[in-house]
Parts: C-alpha cells; structure tokens; sequence
C-alpha cells in the first residue's frame, strides 16, 4: 500500500506531535551538543587559537627524561597470602 502526500505528512505531523509530549531531555540534549562540537572540532580544529593555546602546546614539546627514569615495574606489590595463592 502506497500513502499519498497528504497521509506522509499527517504521519510526520503525529510524530512531531508525540514525540513533543515527552519533551527535551537535558542529559540527551548534552550528548548530542558534545558529539555536534567533536565533529566540528574534527573537521576544523580550534576555530579561534589563542596565544596561550600555542604556548601550551609549545611546553609539551621539550623532552623531560626524568619521568622514563622511574620504572614502575621494577616496583614490588605487597599481595596478601590470598592473593598469592591465586597466583600460584
């Protein structure tokens, strides 16, 4: 069965109206506001850089070795009897 124009458009009309009576999430209205702005900001990066923007992505350049210095694996964990048993 094909609708006519006029059956469409009552069926859209129906839904707006339905789907007003809920009203507007705000939690909704969030998640759809970030995923808008990730995209934006995908397509066309900063729109307006600041020269603190550029400053702060200009620290991170400098190579600090201090941090590769600590090795975190070479750090023993205290484990309780239990849990050395499970490791068994």
């Amino acid at each position: 069965m094909e609708l006519t124009q006029e059956q469409r458009i009552e069926i859209i009309k129906q839904a707006v109206h339905a789907s007003n009576l809920y009203g507007k999430n705000k939690l909704v209205e969030d998640f759809v506001a970030d995923i808008r702005t990730e995209e934006v900001l995908g397509e066309h990066g900063l729109l307006d850089v600041q020269v603190e923007d550029i400053e702060d992505e200009a620290s991170l350049i400098d190579y600090n070795p201090v941090a590769e210095s600590i090795d975190e694996e070479d750090l023993e964990i205290g484990l309780s009897d239990e849990m050395k048993g499970i490791y068994k």
